[in-house]
């Protein structure tokens, strides 16, 4: 089962809905989390439904701006929780044994001034389900200066508050493949910002029920945002058999046969008991 999480930039055109259900088509998710939608219900609702998806929760943009949205298959079971628009909380079975687990798709506000409300509303959400807790999205913050390439550094103290927050609510990184960065500026004189401003968090509860649990970072020419893709079981390979080997009777009618037989026995070619 996969979940993918997108800070698509908006969905107004065809192209990004096009390049949306490509990621889809090819990643298979059970459940989306989407970003910045800057759409309204109804247009939300016809890019549900020709994602293949039937089932869903919209929060849609004020004008143009903002707008969330996650929407999941028919066999899974949401509960929706609470939502605003800076997140979509609820709690999930993915139908395949593991049990419920509490999910948040979180989008941290992108006024600076204002992130210390985000941050709240993180320890907010830790106290609305008691089970394992997984967190993705556009946290619009850092935790280092090596999440960051180009323009001015973050200062130190806004990227201290946010590793606070996580340490506080017992929620860590899951690390990654792919790309280091998942945001890109492109300034007007060439030059270009890259951020990791996209991630997801997890408590360790989480991480025991879901240990083979895996992040890929997607490249994405769509948005200035990488769509995240989080792998929480991997595929079971079944094993193949080996061919079962039958005796012919009638092979012993060939003058050779015994000859073929104590050869082969000699060069090891038959496993005795």
């Amino acid at each position: 089962m996969s979940l993918l999480s997108w800070n698509c930039r908006g969905l107004g055109n065809s192209h990004i809905v096009n390049a949306l259900k490509e990621v889809i088509r090819i990643e298979k998710p059970k459940i989306f989390f989407l970003m910045e939608t800057k759409s309204n219900r109804d247009w939300m609702e016809k890019i549900r439904d020709r994602c293949g998806f039937k089932h869903g929760l919209i929060v849609p943009s004020m004008g143009n701006s903002g707008g969330l949205a996650l929407f999941w298959k028919d066999e899974i079971q949401v509960n929706v929780i609470k939502y605003s628009m800076c997140n979509i909380d609820a709690e999930v079975n993915s139908g395949d044994g593991y049990g419920w687990s509490h999910l948040t798709g979180f989008y941290g506000n992108p006024d600076t001034s204002r992130r210390t409300e985000s941050w709240n509303l993180l320890k907010y959400l830790s106290g609305l389900s008691q089970f394992p807790w997984l967190v993705i999205g556009d946290f619009n913050e850092i935790v280092g200066l090596s999440e960051k390439e180009g323009g001015a550094d973050r200062p130190t103290q806004q990227m201290q508050n946010f590793i606070d927050t996580l340490n506080c609510y017992g929620l860590h990184d899951l690390g990654f493949t792919g790309p280091k960065f998942t945001w890109l500026y492109q300034k007007v004189d060439g030059s270009q910002i890259r951020e990791r401003l996209d991630r997801v968090v997890a408590t360790v509860e989480w991480t025991i029920k879901f240990p083979q649990a895996k992040l890929f970072h997607k490249s994405s020419s769509s948005s200035d945002h990488n769509p995240l893709v989080l792998q929480l079981v991997k595929e079971k390979i079944i094993p193949k058999h080996p061919k079962i080997f039958w005796f012919e009777a009638m092979w012993l009618k060939d003058s050779s046969c015994e000859e073929v037989v104590t050869s082969a026995w000699d060069e090891g070619l038959f496993m005795g008991s």
